[in-house]
């Protein structure tokens, strides 16, 4: 079973970081020529302005949730460093717990709301739904559900491996 946790885990991260990557790579991309239309041309790209905004926020939205996965938020890092034994374990899932209602109920339910109520409006330069840009708040939901249910599953797991 840790086997299956761990190959799922990898794969999201892969696919994470490498879409993350990407839209990151066309972010500095829309930056570079703004700055080159803007101070070379001396004619600003207002197209690459508005589509920066769009992919900073999608970056940052799967950048959080690979945070998640990689249970990397300095918090938790800091209040599970305090503590050990069973104190530690009944955090950790209480942590995953609390993680996994706040990722359903504000980011999918949320999100979902949000993304819905916005598809009729358009972005101004792009003419693009504004809906597809918060689509982002319920995917990221829905993938730090899923890091968190893998970590209760990989826990479950070395519990039962630490007992045989």
């Amino acid at each position: 079973m840790l086997l299956t946790v761990k190959s799922v885990k990898t794969f999201l991260n892969r696919l994470i970081m490498t879409v993350a990557s990407m839209l990151t790579v066309v972010l500095v991309c829309c930056a570079l020529w703004q700055i080159l239309s803007r101070y070379v041309l001396g004619s600003p790209s207002i197209i690459t302005e508005e589509l920066s905004r769009f992919l900073l926020i999608w970056a940052a939205m799967l950048g959080a949730a690979y945070a998640f996965g990689s249970k990397e938020q300095l918090a938790i890092v800091f209040l599970k460093s305090k503590l050990s034994g069973l104190k530690k374990k009944l955090v950790e899932i209480f942590i995953d717990v609390t993680i996994i209602m706040f990722a359903g109920s504000v980011l999918i339910k949320g999100g979902y709301n949000l993304a819905s109520q916005t598809l009729s409006q358009t972005s101004p330069i792009l003419g693009i739904p504004m809906g597809y840009v918060y689509a982002i708040l319920p995917v990221t939901g829905v993938l730090i559900i899923i890091y968190q249910l893998l970590s209760l599953a990989e826990r479950r797991g070395q519990n039962e491996s630490s007992e045989q």
